[in-house]
């Protein structure tokens, strides 16, 4: 091959190449993968009817799984005050939705500010706790109305199949190891990043009258490391 066949080589390729990248860009802009914060969006007259993704911290208290529907209101990551985008969603709700998880929410914003999604994922906290001191299924249920409305930390193993959404009387079930006794655990948080069918878990809360655990936070045991 000649110099200038060479060149020409190179020129072509060039072209190509940055083709290739002006697509990706494109495309990348145009379905909203570049992630923004909630403060962004909200400072962005121009975001009014454009596609965008949002990640946020779910406002406490701010959303009803009951509502269809379900609304939400998010704010920027990690942020106890500060601006907030109320977010209607229309799809399914991760089972590690929750108070304060953080969720990538992707949707149009309307001329209300209100952003429209049917496109949501959650990350997870990632929290251990030592098991060591902590109750058995066993040992909980043994102490009976001695131990009801008094807070108490537990332990137990994830029973297979039982996890689910918030906003529910059980979002999971929990047992000693061999599946016997258990305890439906009711908790309204974010739960724990990698806690699946049989991890072992440290709740605390209470026991209440109707014998489900109200728990007030999840960890994976230490263990689970």
């Amino acid at each position: 091959m000649n110099k200038r066949a060479r060149m020409r080589l190179i020129g072509v390729t060039a072209i190509i190449a940055i083709s290739v990248v002006a697509i990706v860009v494109g495309v990348g802009a145009g379905d909203g993968s570049y992630s923004r914060s909630v403060s962004e969006v909200v400072d962005d007259a121009g975001a009014v009817g454009e596609r965008v993704r949002v990640t946020g911290t779910v406002v406490p208290g701010s959303w009803d799984k009951k509502s269809s529907p379900m609304r939400f209101d998010i704010r920027d990551e990690g942020a106890s005050e500060g601006p907030q985008i109320a977010v209607v969603y229309h799809g399914g709700v991760p089972s590690t939705f929750g108070d304060e998880v953080t969720a990538i929410i992707t949707g149009v914003v309307n001329t209300n500010g209100v952003l429209e999604s049917e496109d949501m994922i959650t990350k997870c906290p990632s929290k251990y706790e030592s098991a060591t001191g902590a109750l058995t299924i066993a040992d909980l249920l043994a102490e009976g109305e001695g131990v009801i409305g008094k807070s108490v930390r537990v332990t137990g193993y994830v029973a297979n199949g039982s996890i689910l959404p918030p906003g529910g009387a059980v979002r999971f079930v929990i047992a000693d190891e061999g599946g016997s006794p258990s305890v439906d655990v009711f908790y309204d948080g974010a739960l724990p990043e990698g806690m699946v069918d049989g991890s072992q878990v440290v709740l605390g809360g209470l026991l209440d009258e109707q014998g489900v655990f109200d728990a007030v936070n999840v960890s994976l045991s230490d263990t689970e490391q």
